[in-house]
């Protein structure tokens, strides 16, 4: 079986329910309204699939969060296609489309006990821009990247 990227080219309303299935697989303890009540009001979202025999095994969110920052707010990988770069190509290719269409900076920000997605944004150029405990008590890392026009 091959794994396949593409940029999701649908609207995000078509996108919900397969999104939602695959948050569920992702995440430990989701919450559906994470993901659904914020989804009408993103600003040019981008969504990039990772999709195996038709079926959505992991995915990369942005969307436009100023002229020239794109803010990569949620992605992951089905856990049994974990470790075969999957989640390091959706980033290639997030961050290569986004750089090809003006914006020079991708930010994200990571609960700061999620070491590999630290890691992982840290190998593919982001560094450390700040550092705070979130409403929840939850400590959070803020990562940016500046992107390079290809």
């Amino acid at each position: 079986m091959t794994v396949e990227v593409a940029r999701w080219n649908g609207s995000l309303a078509e996108a919900a329910d397969p999104l939602l299935a695959l948050c569920r697989s992702v995440f430990d303890d989701f919450s559906d309204a994470y993901l659904l009540d914020r989804l009408p009001s993103l600003s040019d979202p981008d969504l990039w699939l990772a999709v195996e025999d038709g079926a959505w095994r992991g995915f990369k969110l942005g969307y436009r969060r100023g002229p020239h920052l794109l803010y990569s707010w949620l992605g992951g990988v089905d856990p049994s296609l974990r470790g075969q770069g999957i989640a390091s190509e959706l980033m290639r290719r997030q961050h290569d489309h986004a750089a090809a269409n003006g914006y020079r900076f991708v930010e994200t920000r990571t609960r700061a006990a999620n070491n590999p997605m630290i890691v992982l944004n840290l190998r593919h150029g982001f560094h450390v821009a700040g550092f705070e405990i979130d409403s929840g008590g939850i400590p959070i890392v803020t990562q940016r990247k500046k992107l390079v026009a290809g």
